[in-house]
């Protein structure tokens, strides 16, 4: 699974890696993470910051309603939250 990750990386370079679901609610999980992709990228690159999602368990519904209200035009409701909140 690693080395398939490994791969990844190195291919796109990616600044940030978002990590969720079922597993990585063990936040302790976390270090090893990125210490295993550390030790495998070996100096190659910079390796990515690895973290959980925001939003937490919620992530995928909410981007996944964000992008359809974008494809029908209803604006971004992340920027819709923050005019109310104004």
């Amino acid at each position: 699974m690693w080395l398939g990750r490994v791969s990844w990386i190195r291919s796109l370079s990616p600044q940030r890696i978002i990590m969720g679901g079922g597993v990585m609610r063990r936040r302790e999980l976390f270090p090893m993470v990125r210490e295993k992709v550390r030790v495998i990228l070996n100096g190659y690159i910079e390796p990515p910051e690895i973290v959980p999602p925001e939003l937490g368990e919620r992530a995928g519904v909410l981007g996944a309603m964000a992008l359809a209200m974008q494809f029908k035009g209803l604006g971004d409701p992340a920027m819709e939250r923050g005019r109310a909140a104004r």
